[in-house]
């Protein structure tokens, strides 16, 4: 169930992560191409510029070889080169950067677990890495607000735990889609850490629809899911809950309200005692 429902996360965000490098890789192209063909006009420009610096040391400046680099300028239409080209420059390192920063997230994100055994390892980290990976998918519903506080190291096996990050924030998405379906409106996504003495909290609130009342004690379980056929497997939450509950002896507990949305909140211990209640859900 576990590899089934990462198969399932690397497809969800493929072709989000191929959209976020496609679109600054498509701009620094574009730059690229402008500095290639302003190139060659630049050159001729220099070229009369330098016949005119050697002529005028002898004072022998014609009047033709200042019309013909005055005409040279002209054509270059250098004003504007003058002024497309240090943005054009800019906006190319600034895009060859975002990409640079989703990588980098891509190949911290997966952050394989050796033998199964716990590390201590930057929550705060992993959460802006996840943040990248699925920005894609948060950006087109969502206006994210994060609060990121500064976290001690956490014993955990962290591929796991970013999974777990991934799942919270691709429902917190789904819910935020689906009450805004058929609008304009923008949903909010807040994400929160913090310490909390020998724990750490991480908290997803969306402004989605709420869960109903009804279904509340079985957002947990295996397989069951209030979206559409196709739209879900019931996975996510149960994978999340053994992940947290399970294997770290942390919590993983919600507040909901309908027609205001719902907080996720995660809590892993900073060591290793077993906390023997489960989470619960309220």
């Amino acid at each position: 169930m576990r590899h089934s429902q990462k198969l399932e996360a690397v497809g969800l965000l493929a072709a989000g992560i191929a959209h976020e490098i496609n679109t600054p890789i498509q701009f620094v192209g574009d730059n690229t191409r402008f500095l290639v063909n302003s190139l060659p006009h630049e050159l001729k420009l220099m070229g009369k510029y330098e016949e005119l610096l050697q002529a005028a040391p002898d004072g022998s400046v014609s009047a033709t070889l200042l019309e013909e680099v005055l005409a040279t300028r002209r054509d270059a239409d250098w004003p504007y080169l003058k002024e497309e080209i240090p943005r054009a420059m800019e906006q190319t390192l600034e895009g060859l950067g975002r990409v640079s920063k989703i990588v980098r997230g891509i190949k911290e994100f997966p952050h394989v677990d050796r033998n199964n055994e716990k590390s201590a390892a930057d929550v705060k980290r992993a959460i802006e890495s996840t943040l990248i990976v699925v920005g894609n998918q948060l950006k087109h519903v969502a206006d994210v607000r994060t609060e990121l506080g500064e976290l001690p190291a956490v014993p955990c096996q962290l591929g796991d735990l970013n999974q777990v990050f991934l799942n919270l924030l691709i429902n917190a998405a789904h819910a935020i889609g689906d009450a805004e379906k058929g609008t304009e409106a923008r949903g909010v996504m807040h994400i929160v850490t913090r310490a909390d003495g020998d724990w750490v909290e991480i908290a997803v609130t969306d402004s989605g629809t709420g869960i109903p009342e009804e279904v509340r004690d079985k957002m947990f379980d295996p397989f069951f899911t209030t979206k559409e056929v196709g739209k879900g497997t019931g996975q996510r939450l149960a994978l999340a809950r053994a992940v947290v509950v399970d294997n770290h002896g942390g919590t993983l507990t919600f507040v909901t309200a309908m027609g205001k949305g719902t907080t996720f909140v995660v809590r892993l211990p900073l060591h290793a005692a077993e906390v023997k209640e489960a989470a619960l859900v309220r």
